[in-house]
């Protein structure tokens, strides 16, 4: 199940680019600084869900074990993409070397989670060996589609599993650890850390109240995804890495009914994201007229992206049942990308 999620982000993300090859190859033509900007563009809801994902499921209550009571627990968090995110305003400006063959300086195209589009590229100013051509001969492509068709629901999926061990002063500290899973073409880990502290217990009175509990979590959490063809036919040595970080600081409160546990949280919510292709790329020359000359281009390291979500504020209402030291949680985040989380918990105070 595991590897099947991470091929499913994988396929949200880069590698759906490949679906219309002389598409891509076209705007890898264009240079590393502007194919970087347009997929940077392209692969923003795929970097947002992520870090929305990465930043949930700490936490089913705001309750802090006892000392060296602990917790296992497995769950998945949905990113829901909102509409606005499924497209990006491409402007000319922002390009040396592609613009909008219908002449328009700016235009609405699809993110990896919108739709289609038939609109073109032009690849401004070189031939694929980049050398200047005039303007009538210039190569172009389509721009890159989104899935939204081919998906029920604009959700970006992550699974989790996570461990909290009870430290003296009311302190737990929470383990999230994904060893490098999947097969020869994909590999996924994951590492996390975050302690949460007990608040009530500096409040003589209220700490006596048995069905209220609050606490502040502090979390970070990274994330790789490793993706190597073992076939390529357009090159050699080629490695792409989709590495997210994410940092999240809570308040975390609940009231205790025995039964059943309701909780809630408010904090903010940060995080980053980087994709680098790594390898030689080659393909086939193609000459004004898109018929293909025998020659080819050579590309090295074409992609390298940068993403930085800024610090956002996130509130979360959660349900718990509590069946002796076996637990069902299920919550919702608001935030810019809304979250469900749901899973199932093992814990003993």
């Amino acid at each position: 199940m595991m590897k099947k999620i991470v091929i499913y982000t994988l396929y949200l993300g880069l590698f759906n680019l490949t679906v219309k090859a002389q598409n891509f190859e076209n705007l890898l033509a264009s240079g590393k600084q502007d194919a970087s900007t347009y997929i940077g563009n392209y692969m923003e809801p795929v970097f947002k869900g992520l870090i929305s994902n990465l930043n949930n499921g700490w936490y089913h209550t705001g309750k802090t074990h006892k000392l060296f009571g602990f917790d296992f627990s497995i769950n998945t968090s949905a990113a829901f993409v909102p509409n606005k995110d499924k497209t990006f305003t491409f402007n000319n400006d922002d390009y040396s070397f592609l613009e909008l063959q219908n002449g328009n300086t700016s235009e609405n195209l699809p993110t990896v989670m919108g739709d289609e589009s038939n609109t073109l590229i032009l690849v401004n100013n070189r031939d694929l060996n980049g050398n200047i051509i005039p303007n009538e001969f210039l190569p172009s492509f389509e721009t890159l589609n989104g899935i939204e068709d081919e998906i029920k629901i604009a959700a970006i999926p992550t699974p989790m599993i996570q461990f909290g061990f009870g430290l003296p002063t009311k302190t737990d500290i929470k383990l999230r650890f994904v060893p490098s899973v999947g097969g020869s073409d994909v590999k996924f880990n994951l590492f996390g850390i975050g302690l949460q502290h007990n608040l009530l217990q500096h409040f003589l009175k209220l700490d006596k109240v048995p069905i209220i509990d609050l606490s502040i979590l502090g979390a970070y959490t990274t994330s790789t995804i490793l993706y190597t063809p073992e076939d390529s036919n357009i090159g050699t040595n080629q490695k792409t890495t989709i590495k997210v970080n994410a940092f999240t600081a809570q308040l975390v409160g609940n009231i205790n009914l025995k039964i059943i546990n309701f909780y809630a949280g408010l904090g903010y919510v940060a995080g980053n994201a980087s994709t680098v292709v790594k390898g030689n790329y080659a393909y086939n020359v193609l000459d004004n007229l898109g018929v293909q000359t025998g020659g080819t281009v050579n590309i090295t390291d074409p992609i390298d992206i940068d993403y930085k979500l800024d610090r956002g504020v996130k509130a979360t209402l959660g349900m718990r049942l509590n069946l002796l030291w076996f637990k069902i949680f299920a919550d919702y985040s608001v935030q810019e990308y809304n979250t469900l989380n749901a899973g199932l918990a093992f814990s003993f105070r």
